[in-house]
């Protein structure tokens, strides 16, 4: 299952980096693919929301789910 999501606060590569590792450590993520441009992360998997808010707890990033 492939989901869109928003990255708010994503604005350079050291950014993704780091949201892409905080990311991949996620329970049911398969694969994560960052789109700077459009500030937006297209996970594939089956994680669950709550999770990787959880993962970019702390940090300046806030992710919610593109409609």
């Amino acid at each position: 299952m492939e989901t869109i999501y928003k990255i708010k606060g994503m604005t350079c590569a050291g950014c993704a980096k780091t949201v892409t590792e905080k990311l991949e450590s996620v329970l049911g993520i398969q694969s994560i693919e960052i789109s700077l441009e459009n500030e937006e992360v297209k996970v594939t998997g089956y994680p669950l929301t709550f999770l990787l808010k959880r993962a970019l707890r702390g940090t300046k990033f806030e992710i919610s789910r593109s409609h």
